[in-house]
Protein backbone atom coordinates (compact mmCIF):
# COMPACT_ATOMS: atom_id res chain seq x y z
CA UNK A 1 0.00 0.00 0.00
CA UNK A 2 1.28 3.47 -0.91
CA UNK A 3 1.89 5.31 2.37
CA UNK A 4 1.62 9.10 2.54
CA UNK A 5 3.68 9.90 5.65
CA UNK A 6 1.48 12.95 6.36
CA UNK A 7 -1.31 10.49 7.00
CA UNK A 8 0.44 8.19 9.49
CA UNK A 9 3.34 5.81 9.11
CA UNK A 10 2.82 2.09 8.50
CA UNK A 11 3.38 1.47 12.22
CA UNK A 12 0.82 4.11 13.24
CA UNK A 13 -1.75 2.72 10.80
CA UNK A 14 -1.21 -0.68 12.37
CA UNK A 15 -1.71 0.82 15.85
CA UNK A 16 -5.06 2.47 15.13
CA UNK A 17 -6.51 -0.57 13.34
CA UNK A 18 -6.29 0.66 9.74
CA UNK A 19 -4.32 -2.37 8.52
CA UNK A 20 -6.90 -4.61 10.18
CA UNK A 21 -9.61 -2.90 8.12
CA UNK A 22 -7.63 -3.31 4.90
CA UNK A 23 -7.21 -7.01 5.66
CA UNK A 24 -10.97 -7.31 6.18
CA UNK A 25 -11.77 -5.93 2.71
CA UNK A 26 -13.11 -8.73 0.52
CA UNK A 27 -11.25 -7.74 -2.65
CA UNK A 28 -11.27 -10.58 -5.21
CA UNK A 29 -9.54 -9.66 -8.46
CA UNK A 30 -5.88 -8.63 -9.00
CA UNK A 31 -7.25 -5.32 -10.33
CA UNK A 32 -9.30 -4.70 -7.16
CA UNK A 33 -6.20 -5.46 -5.09
CA UNK A 34 -4.29 -2.86 -7.11
CA UNK A 35 -7.02 -0.28 -6.36
CA UNK A 36 -6.79 -1.13 -2.65
CA UNK A 37 -2.99 -0.95 -2.71
CA UNK A 38 -3.07 2.56 -4.21
CA UNK A 39 -5.82 4.00 -2.01
CA UNK A 40 -4.83 7.38 -0.59
CA UNK A 41 -6.46 10.34 1.18
CA UNK A 42 -8.40 12.82 -0.92
CA UNK A 43 -7.08 16.37 -0.96
CA UNK A 44 -9.03 19.43 0.12
CA UNK A 45 -9.59 20.44 -3.52
CA UNK A 46 -10.98 16.95 -4.25
CA UNK A 47 -14.07 17.38 -2.09
CA UNK A 48 -16.45 16.61 -4.99
CA UNK A 49 -14.51 13.44 -5.80
CA UNK A 50 -14.75 12.05 -2.26
CA UNK A 51 -18.47 12.89 -2.08
CA UNK A 52 -18.94 11.03 -5.38
CA UNK A 53 -17.07 8.05 -3.88
CA UNK A 54 -19.51 8.02 -0.95
CA UNK A 55 -22.42 8.16 -3.41
CA UNK A 56 -20.99 5.17 -5.29
CA UNK A 57 -20.67 3.11 -2.08
CA UNK A 58 -24.25 4.04 -1.17
CA UNK A 59 -25.50 2.86 -4.57
CA UNK A 60 -23.59 -0.44 -4.30
CA UNK A 61 -24.97 -1.06 -0.78
CA UNK A 62 -28.52 -0.51 -2.05
CA UNK A 63 -27.89 -2.88 -4.95
CA UNK A 64 -26.25 -5.53 -2.74
CA UNK A 65 -29.36 -5.57 -0.56
CA UNK A 66 -31.76 -5.65 -3.52
CA UNK A 67 -30.00 -7.81 -6.15
CA UNK A 68 -28.45 -10.63 -4.12
CA UNK A 69 -28.79 -13.29 -6.83
CA UNK A 70 -27.18 -11.08 -9.48
CA UNK A 71 -24.26 -10.35 -7.16
CA UNK A 72 -23.83 -14.07 -6.54
CA UNK A 73 -23.39 -14.55 -10.32
CA UNK A 74 -21.05 -11.56 -10.49
CA UNK A 75 -18.88 -13.00 -7.70
CA UNK A 76 -18.50 -16.27 -9.60
CA UNK A 77 -17.16 -14.31 -12.60
CA UNK A 78 -14.80 -12.15 -10.51
CA UNK A 79 -13.18 -15.23 -8.97
CA UNK A 80 -12.29 -16.47 -12.48
CA UNK A 81 -10.59 -13.26 -13.61
CA UNK A 82 -6.80 -13.55 -14.00
CA UNK A 83 -4.16 -10.85 -14.31
CA UNK A 84 -3.45 -10.01 -17.99
CA UNK A 85 -1.65 -6.72 -17.33
CA UNK A 86 1.78 -8.07 -18.26
CA UNK A 87 0.45 -9.30 -21.64
CA UNK A 88 -1.20 -5.90 -22.21
CA UNK A 89 2.10 -4.20 -21.41
CA UNK A 90 3.97 -6.47 -23.84
CA UNK A 91 1.42 -5.76 -26.56
CA UNK A 92 1.83 -1.99 -26.00
CA UNK A 93 5.59 -2.34 -26.55
CA UNK A 94 5.03 -4.17 -29.89
CA UNK A 95 6.01 -7.61 -28.59
CA UNK A 96 4.60 -10.73 -30.27
CA UNK A 97 2.21 -12.42 -27.85
CA UNK A 98 2.38 -16.19 -27.51
CA UNK A 99 -0.59 -18.55 -27.60
CA UNK A 100 -0.93 -18.66 -23.79
CA UNK A 101 -1.12 -14.85 -23.61
CA UNK A 102 -3.66 -14.70 -26.45
CA UNK A 103 -5.68 -17.42 -24.70
CA UNK A 104 -5.68 -15.49 -21.40
CA UNK A 105 -6.76 -12.28 -23.15
CA UNK A 106 -9.57 -14.19 -24.85
CA UNK A 107 -10.74 -15.63 -21.49
CA UNK A 108 -10.57 -12.14 -19.96
CA UNK A 109 -12.74 -10.81 -22.80
CA UNK A 110 -15.29 -13.63 -22.46
CA UNK A 111 -15.57 -12.91 -18.73
CA UNK A 112 -15.69 -9.14 -19.40
CA UNK A 113 -18.68 -9.57 -21.69
CA UNK A 114 -20.44 -11.75 -19.16
CA UNK A 115 -19.68 -9.27 -16.36
CA UNK A 116 -20.75 -6.29 -18.47
CA UNK A 117 -24.18 -7.90 -19.00
CA UNK A 118 -24.67 -8.52 -15.27
CA UNK A 119 -23.50 -5.03 -14.22
CA UNK A 120 -25.87 -3.46 -16.75
CA UNK A 121 -28.70 -5.49 -15.20
CA UNK A 122 -27.90 -3.95 -11.81
CA UNK A 123 -28.88 -0.54 -13.25
CA UNK A 124 -26.33 1.31 -11.08
CA UNK A 125 -25.45 4.73 -12.43
CA UNK A 126 -21.69 4.61 -11.78
CA UNK A 127 -19.58 5.59 -14.78
CA UNK A 128 -16.41 4.10 -13.24
CA UNK A 129 -17.75 0.51 -13.34
CA UNK A 130 -19.19 0.51 -16.86
CA UNK A 131 -17.34 -2.01 -19.02
CA UNK A 132 -16.80 -1.47 -22.72
CA UNK A 133 -17.85 -4.06 -25.30
CA UNK A 134 -14.97 -6.35 -26.27
CA UNK A 135 -16.77 -7.84 -29.30
CA UNK A 136 -14.08 -6.70 -31.80
CA UNK A 137 -11.35 -8.32 -29.66
CA UNK A 138 -13.35 -11.53 -29.37
CA UNK A 139 -13.94 -11.53 -33.12
CA UNK A 140 -10.17 -11.23 -33.58
CA UNK A 141 -9.31 -14.01 -31.10
CA UNK A 142 -12.27 -16.20 -31.98
CA UNK A 143 -12.66 -16.14 -35.80
CA UNK A 144 -14.94 -19.19 -35.62
CA UNK A 145 -17.28 -17.20 -33.29
CA UNK A 146 -17.86 -20.23 -31.05
CA UNK A 147 -17.18 -18.15 -27.90
CA UNK A 148 -15.67 -21.08 -26.02
CA UNK A 149 -12.77 -20.95 -23.54
CA UNK A 150 -10.03 -22.20 -25.87
CA UNK A 151 -7.53 -20.57 -28.20
CA UNK A 152 -5.68 -21.92 -31.22
CA UNK A 153 -3.98 -20.42 -34.26
CA UNK A 154 -7.02 -21.23 -36.38
CA UNK A 155 -6.91 -22.03 -40.11
CA UNK A 156 -9.22 -19.05 -40.62
CA UNK A 157 -6.34 -16.70 -39.87
CA UNK A 158 -4.40 -17.62 -43.02
CA UNK A 159 -5.14 -19.44 -46.29
CA UNK A 160 -1.45 -20.26 -46.55
CA UNK A 161 -1.51 -21.80 -43.04
CA UNK A 162 -4.59 -23.81 -43.96
CA UNK A 163 -2.86 -25.24 -47.05
CA UNK A 164 0.32 -26.10 -45.10
CA UNK A 165 -1.70 -27.95 -42.47
CA UNK A 166 -3.63 -29.84 -45.14
CA UNK A 167 -0.31 -31.00 -46.63
CA UNK A 168 0.90 -32.00 -43.18
CA UNK A 169 -2.25 -34.02 -42.52
CA UNK A 170 -1.91 -35.76 -45.88
CA UNK A 171 1.71 -36.77 -45.14
CA UNK A 172 0.69 -37.96 -41.66
CA UNK A 173 -2.01 -40.09 -43.34
CA UNK A 174 0.63 -41.55 -45.68
CA UNK A 175 2.99 -42.31 -42.76
CA UNK A 176 0.15 -44.13 -41.01
CA UNK A 177 -0.56 -46.28 -44.08
CA UNK A 178 3.07 -46.87 -45.15
CA UNK A 179 4.77 -50.13 -44.13
CA UNK A 180 8.26 -49.73 -45.59
CA UNK A 181 10.68 -48.26 -43.06
CA UNK A 182 12.74 -46.34 -45.64
CA UNK A 183 9.68 -44.61 -47.11
CA UNK A 184 8.42 -43.79 -43.64
CA UNK A 185 11.70 -42.03 -42.81
CA UNK A 186 11.52 -39.97 -46.01
CA UNK A 187 7.90 -39.00 -45.24
CA UNK A 188 8.91 -37.97 -41.71
CA UNK A 189 11.66 -35.74 -43.11
CA UNK A 190 9.14 -34.16 -45.45
CA UNK A 191 6.71 -33.68 -42.55
CA UNK A 192 9.43 -31.96 -40.53
CA UNK A 193 10.01 -29.48 -43.37
CA UNK A 194 6.28 -28.71 -43.43
CA UNK A 195 6.17 -28.30 -39.61
CA UNK A 196 8.90 -25.64 -39.93
CA UNK A 197 6.80 -23.83 -42.55
CA UNK A 198 3.75 -24.15 -40.29
CA UNK A 199 5.61 -22.63 -37.33
CA UNK A 200 6.88 -19.76 -39.50
CA UNK A 201 3.37 -19.00 -40.72
CA UNK A 202 1.94 -19.29 -37.19
CA UNK A 203 4.52 -16.74 -36.05
CA UNK A 204 3.39 -14.39 -38.83
CA UNK A 205 -0.21 -14.87 -37.71
CA UNK A 206 0.65 -14.14 -34.04
CA UNK A 207 2.56 -11.05 -35.19
CA UNK A 208 -0.49 -9.86 -37.11
CA UNK A 209 -2.91 -10.61 -34.24
CA UNK A 210 -0.64 -8.82 -31.74
CA UNK A 211 -0.50 -5.79 -34.03
CA UNK A 212 -4.29 -5.72 -34.45
CA UNK A 213 -4.75 -6.24 -30.72
CA UNK A 214 -2.68 -3.11 -30.08
CA UNK A 215 -5.46 -0.98 -31.58
CA UNK A 216 -7.85 -2.30 -28.87
CA UNK A 217 -5.49 -1.83 -25.91
CA UNK A 218 -7.49 1.16 -24.64
CA UNK A 219 -10.60 -1.07 -24.35
CA UNK A 220 -8.69 -3.72 -22.38
CA UNK A 221 -7.17 -1.11 -20.06
CA UNK A 222 -10.55 0.57 -19.52
CA UNK A 223 -12.13 -2.76 -18.56
CA UNK A 224 -9.24 -3.66 -16.25
CA UNK A 225 -9.78 -0.32 -14.47
CA UNK A 226 -13.58 -0.74 -14.36
CA UNK A 227 -13.33 -4.27 -12.92
CA UNK A 228 -10.85 -3.07 -10.29
CA UNK A 229 -13.09 -0.14 -9.32
CA UNK A 230 -16.20 -2.34 -9.13
CA UNK A 231 -14.38 -4.96 -7.04
CA UNK A 232 -12.99 -2.34 -4.63
CA UNK A 233 -16.27 -0.42 -4.32
CA UNK A 234 -18.10 -3.68 -3.62
CA UNK A 235 -15.52 -4.53 -0.91
CA UNK A 236 -16.01 -1.09 0.67
CA UNK A 237 -19.79 -1.54 0.61
CA UNK A 238 -19.63 -5.01 2.19
CA UNK A 239 -17.29 -3.76 4.91
CA UNK A 240 -19.68 -0.93 5.70
CA UNK A 241 -22.60 -3.36 5.89
CA UNK A 242 -20.65 -5.69 8.19
CA UNK A 243 -19.82 -3.01 10.77
CA UNK A 244 -22.69 -0.57 10.36
CA UNK A 245 -20.87 2.16 8.43
CA UNK A 246 -22.41 5.52 7.62
CA UNK A 247 -22.02 7.96 4.74
CA UNK A 248 -19.98 10.93 6.03
CA UNK A 249 -20.79 14.59 5.60
CA UNK A 250 -17.82 16.71 4.52
CA UNK A 251 -17.81 19.97 6.44
CA UNK A 252 -16.18 23.24 5.41
CA UNK A 253 -15.67 24.08 9.07
CA UNK A 254 -12.76 22.82 11.18
CA UNK A 255 -15.08 20.66 13.26
CA UNK A 256 -15.26 16.90 13.74
CA UNK A 257 -18.45 15.29 14.93
CA UNK A 258 -18.85 11.57 15.58
CA UNK A 259 -21.88 9.94 17.13
CA UNK A 260 -21.55 6.38 18.45
CA UNK A 261 -18.45 5.42 16.49
CA UNK A 262 -16.63 2.13 16.91
CA UNK A 263 -13.23 0.64 16.16
CA UNK A 264 -13.82 -2.70 14.36
CA UNK A 265 -10.52 -4.23 15.48
CA UNK A 266 -11.10 -3.50 19.18
CA UNK A 267 -14.77 -4.42 18.80
CA UNK A 268 -13.90 -7.82 17.32
CA UNK A 269 -11.35 -8.52 20.08
CA UNK A 270 -13.93 -7.71 22.76
CA UNK A 271 -16.60 -9.73 20.97
CA UNK A 272 -14.31 -12.78 21.03
CA UNK A 273 -14.09 -12.31 24.82
CA UNK A 274 -17.87 -12.03 25.15
CA UNK A 275 -17.72 -8.26 25.73
CA UNK A 276 -19.13 -5.24 23.87
CA UNK A 277 -17.40 -2.14 22.56
CA UNK A 278 -18.74 1.08 24.09
CA UNK A 279 -19.46 3.45 21.17
CA UNK A 280 -17.71 6.82 21.39
CA UNK A 281 -19.34 10.19 20.69
CA UNK A 282 -17.62 13.56 20.64
CA UNK A 283 -17.70 16.91 18.91
CA UNK A 284 -14.44 18.83 18.61
CA UNK A 285 -13.20 21.87 16.71
CA UNK A 286 -10.00 23.71 15.83
CA UNK A 287 -7.71 24.17 18.78
CA UNK A 288 -7.03 21.69 21.55
CA UNK A 289 -9.52 19.23 23.01
CA UNK A 290 -8.41 17.33 26.11
CA UNK A 291 -9.64 13.90 27.19
CA UNK A 292 -8.94 13.15 30.84
CA UNK A 293 -9.49 10.09 32.98
CA UNK A 294 -7.54 7.53 34.94
CA UNK A 295 -5.56 4.75 33.29
CA UNK A 296 -7.72 1.76 32.26
CA UNK A 297 -10.33 4.34 31.26
CA UNK A 298 -10.22 3.83 27.50
CA UNK A 299 -8.61 7.14 26.46
CA UNK A 300 -6.19 5.40 24.09
CA UNK A 301 -9.01 3.45 22.44
CA UNK A 302 -10.96 6.71 21.98
CA UNK A 303 -7.98 8.34 20.24
CA UNK A 304 -7.36 5.33 18.01
CA UNK A 305 -11.05 5.14 17.10
CA UNK A 306 -11.43 8.76 16.03
CA UNK A 307 -8.08 8.72 14.14
CA UNK A 308 -9.05 5.53 12.31
CA UNK A 309 -12.50 6.77 11.30
CA UNK A 310 -11.23 10.17 10.18
CA UNK A 311 -8.50 8.54 8.06
CA UNK A 312 -10.98 6.10 6.50
CA UNK A 313 -13.42 8.92 5.79
CA UNK A 314 -10.94 11.05 3.87
CA UNK A 315 -9.80 7.94 1.99
CA UNK A 316 -13.30 7.51 0.60
CA UNK A 317 -14.70 4.89 2.98
CA UNK A 318 -17.89 4.97 4.98
CA UNK A 319 -17.06 5.42 8.67
CA UNK A 320 -18.12 3.23 11.56
CA UNK A 321 -20.56 5.48 13.37
CA UNK A 322 -24.23 6.48 13.46
CA UNK A 323 -23.56 10.04 12.29
CA UNK A 324 -20.47 11.93 11.29
CA UNK A 325 -19.17 15.13 9.77
CA UNK A 326 -15.59 16.32 9.34
CA UNK A 327 -13.44 18.45 7.02
CA UNK A 328 -10.84 17.14 4.59
CA UNK A 329 -7.59 17.77 6.44
CA UNK A 330 -4.07 18.22 5.09
CA UNK A 331 -2.44 15.79 7.52
CA UNK A 332 -3.15 13.36 10.35
CA UNK A 333 -0.68 12.63 13.15
CA UNK A 334 -1.03 10.01 15.87
CA UNK A 335 1.49 10.02 18.72
CA UNK A 336 1.44 7.09 21.11
CA UNK A 337 4.01 5.53 23.42
CA UNK A 338 4.96 2.78 20.97
CA UNK A 339 7.05 4.89 18.59
CA UNK A 340 9.42 3.38 16.03
CA UNK A 341 12.19 5.73 17.17
CA UNK A 342 12.45 3.76 20.42
CA UNK A 343 13.90 0.84 18.49
CA UNK A 344 16.50 3.19 17.04
CA UNK A 345 17.92 3.91 20.49
CA UNK A 346 15.90 6.95 21.60
CA UNK A 347 13.88 6.92 24.81
CA UNK A 348 10.10 6.99 24.37
CA UNK A 349 10.16 10.66 25.43
CA UNK A 350 12.94 11.44 22.97
CA UNK A 351 10.95 9.79 20.20
CA UNK A 352 7.93 11.91 21.13
CA UNK A 353 9.97 15.10 20.94
CA UNK A 354 11.16 14.22 17.42
CA UNK A 355 7.53 13.56 16.40
CA UNK A 356 6.29 16.78 18.04
CA UNK A 357 8.86 18.79 16.05
CA UNK A 358 7.43 17.28 12.86
CA UNK A 359 3.86 18.11 13.96
CA UNK A 360 4.73 21.72 14.78
CA UNK A 361 6.29 22.15 11.32
CA UNK A 362 3.04 20.89 9.77
CA UNK A 363 0.65 23.03 11.86
CA UNK A 364 2.61 26.15 10.88
CA UNK A 365 1.87 25.47 7.19
CA UNK A 366 -1.38 23.48 6.97
CA UNK A 367 -4.59 22.44 8.69
CA UNK A 368 -4.83 18.92 10.07
CA UNK A 369 -5.73 16.55 12.88
CA UNK A 370 -3.38 15.57 15.70
CA UNK A 371 -4.01 12.82 18.26
CA UNK A 372 -1.64 12.84 21.25
CA UNK A 373 -1.89 9.87 23.58
CA UNK A 374 -0.44 10.45 27.06
CA UNK A 375 2.60 12.32 25.79
CA UNK A 376 5.48 13.04 28.19
CA UNK A 377 4.72 10.05 30.39
CA UNK A 378 8.29 8.92 29.73
CA UNK A 379 9.69 11.75 31.88
CA UNK A 380 9.14 12.70 35.54
CA UNK A 381 5.51 13.62 36.41
CA UNK A 382 6.11 17.27 37.31
CA UNK A 383 8.01 18.02 34.12
CA UNK A 384 5.55 15.89 32.18
CA UNK A 385 2.64 18.03 33.33
CA UNK A 386 4.42 21.26 32.33
CA UNK A 387 5.27 19.90 28.88
CA UNK A 388 1.73 18.63 28.25
CA UNK A 389 0.30 22.02 29.34
CA UNK A 390 2.75 23.83 27.04
CA UNK A 391 2.02 21.60 24.03
CA UNK A 392 -1.77 21.80 24.50
CA UNK A 393 -1.68 25.60 24.86
CA UNK A 394 0.68 26.06 21.89
CA UNK A 395 -1.36 23.87 19.52
CA UNK A 396 -4.59 25.53 20.67
CA UNK A 397 -3.63 28.68 18.76
CA UNK A 398 -3.37 27.00 15.32
CA UNK A 399 -6.12 26.24 12.75
CA UNK A 400 -5.77 22.48 13.30
CA UNK A 401 -7.68 20.06 15.50
CA UNK A 402 -5.69 18.57 18.38
CA UNK A 403 -7.09 15.79 20.55
CA UNK A 404 -4.92 15.15 23.60
CA UNK A 405 -5.47 12.36 26.13
CA UNK A 406 -3.85 12.74 29.52
CA UNK A 407 -4.20 11.62 33.13
CA UNK A 408 -2.58 14.89 34.32
CA UNK A 409 -4.71 17.42 36.19
CA UNK A 410 -4.70 21.11 35.33
CA UNK A 411 -3.97 20.80 31.58
CA UNK A 412 -7.29 22.17 30.32
CA UNK A 413 -7.64 25.92 29.91
CA UNK A 414 -10.84 27.96 29.60
CA UNK A 415 -10.80 28.16 25.80
CA UNK A 416 -10.31 24.39 25.34
CA UNK A 417 -12.88 21.61 25.01
CA UNK A 418 -12.75 19.06 27.82
CA UNK A 419 -14.02 15.47 27.68
CA UNK A 420 -13.80 13.01 30.53
CA UNK A 421 -14.01 9.24 30.52
CA UNK A 422 -16.92 8.47 32.87
CA UNK A 423 -14.91 5.58 34.34
CA UNK A 424 -16.06 4.50 37.82
CA UNK A 425 -17.76 7.80 38.60
CA UNK A 426 -21.28 6.37 38.98
CA UNK A 427 -20.36 3.05 40.57
CA UNK A 428 -21.30 1.83 44.06
CA UNK A 429 -17.79 1.03 45.25
CA UNK A 430 -18.88 -1.09 48.20
CA UNK A 431 -20.98 -3.30 45.92
CA UNK A 432 -18.10 -3.61 43.45
CA UNK A 433 -15.61 -4.39 46.24
CA UNK A 434 -17.87 -7.16 47.56
CA UNK A 435 -18.26 -8.64 44.08
CA UNK A 436 -14.48 -8.72 43.61
CA UNK A 437 -13.92 -10.19 47.09
CA UNK A 438 -16.21 -13.06 46.09
CA UNK A 439 -14.22 -13.75 42.91
CA UNK A 440 -10.62 -12.53 43.37
CA UNK A 441 -9.26 -14.53 40.42
CA UNK A 442 -11.39 -12.47 37.97
CA UNK A 443 -10.98 -9.10 39.68
CA UNK A 444 -9.65 -7.25 36.60
CA UNK A 445 -12.40 -8.64 34.35
CA UNK A 446 -15.07 -7.58 36.89
CA UNK A 447 -13.54 -4.11 37.16
CA UNK A 448 -13.49 -3.71 33.37
CA UNK A 449 -17.10 -4.84 33.19
CA UNK A 450 -18.18 -1.95 35.44
CA UNK A 451 -15.87 0.64 33.90
CA UNK A 452 -17.91 3.16 31.89
CA UNK A 453 -15.91 4.02 28.73
CA UNK A 454 -18.31 6.73 27.55
CA UNK A 455 -16.96 10.24 27.08
CA UNK A 456 -18.85 13.14 28.67
CA UNK A 457 -18.19 16.78 28.01
CA UNK A 458 -17.33 18.67 31.18
CA UNK A 459 -16.24 22.23 31.91
CA UNK A 460 -12.63 23.29 31.57
CA UNK A 461 -11.78 23.14 35.26
CA UNK A 462 -13.35 19.77 36.01
CA UNK A 463 -10.80 17.71 37.95
CA UNK A 464 -9.46 14.37 36.78
CA UNK A 465 -11.34 11.76 38.86
CA UNK A 466 -9.27 9.89 41.47
CA UNK A 467 -10.19 6.47 40.05
CA UNK A 468 -6.66 5.15 40.64
CA UNK A 469 -7.07 5.23 44.42
CA UNK A 470 -10.52 3.67 44.19
CA UNK A 471 -9.12 0.88 42.00
CA UNK A 472 -6.40 0.27 44.61
CA UNK A 473 -9.08 -0.05 47.29
CA UNK A 474 -11.30 -2.35 45.22
CA UNK A 475 -8.44 -4.66 44.28
CA UNK A 476 -7.41 -4.96 47.93
CA UNK A 477 -4.09 -3.08 48.06
CA UNK A 478 -2.56 -3.02 51.58
CA UNK A 479 -4.75 -0.78 53.80
CA UNK A 480 -1.73 1.06 55.23
CA UNK A 481 -0.66 2.06 51.72
CA UNK A 482 -4.19 3.32 50.99
CA UNK A 483 -4.18 5.47 54.16
CA UNK A 484 -0.78 6.95 53.32
CA UNK A 485 -2.02 7.80 49.82
CA UNK A 486 -5.16 9.45 51.25
CA UNK A 487 -2.96 11.73 53.40
CA UNK A 488 -1.04 12.84 50.29
CA UNK A 489 -4.33 13.51 48.50
CA UNK A 490 -5.48 15.64 51.47
CA UNK A 491 -2.24 17.65 51.45
CA UNK A 492 -2.63 18.30 47.73
CA UNK A 493 -6.16 19.55 48.22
Amino acid sequence: MVINIKFLTEKEREQIGFNYIMAKLQVITPYGKEEMKNVKPFKREEKEKVIKEYDYIELIIGSLEKDKELFYEILKILFKIKDIRNSVKRCKTAKILDEVELYEIKIFCLLSEELRTFIERLKIDIEDIKLKSVKPILDLLDPQKKRIATFYIYDEYSQKLKEIREKKREIERQIFLETEKEKIEKLKEKRLEIVVLEQQEELEVKKRISKELFSYINILEANIKAIGRFDFLMAKAKLSMEYGGVKPHISEELEINFKNMINPQVSDILKAQGKKFTPISLKIKNGTTVITGANMGGKTVALKTITLNLLLGIMGFFVFAEETSFPIVDFIHFVSEDLQSVSRGLSSFGAEVIKLKEIIEDVKKESGFIALDEIARGTNPEEGLYIVKAISKYLNSFPSITLLATHYDGVVEENMIHYQVVGLKNIDFEMLKQKINMNRSNSIEILQEYMDYNLERVDSFYEVPKDALNICRILGLEEEVIKLAEKYYEKEE
